[in-house]
C-alpha cells in the first residue's frame, strides 16, 4: 500500500517542511532560498513538486554514500 505524499512534511527526512503553501499562505521560505541541486536529487521522483524539502535537508551537502 503507498501512501500519498504529505506536502506538509520533507520527503527526505521526513520532519515538517514548514512550507508556506502547505499552510495556507501565498509564499514559502524556499521561494528566496538557493538549494544545491545535490540537495533536490534527494527528492523522491515521487514528491517533486508536491512537498518541499525542509530548509535543513535543503542546505546538506550530498556528504552521504549512495545507497
Amino acid at each position: 500500500m503507498t501512501d500519498a505524499v504529505d506536502a506538509s512534511l520533507c520527503p527526505v527526512c521526513g520532519e515538517p517542511n514548514t512550507c508556506g503553501m502547505s499552510q495556507g499562505k501565498t509564499e514559502c521560505w524556499c521561494f528566496n532560498a538557493k538549494i544545491p541541486q545535490e540537495s533536490l536529487d534527494r527528492i523522491p521522483a515521487e514528491a517533486k513538486n508536491i512537498a518541499c524539502i525542509c530548509p535543513r535537508c535543503a542546505a546538506a551537502q550530498a556528504n552521504a554514500e549512495p545507497s
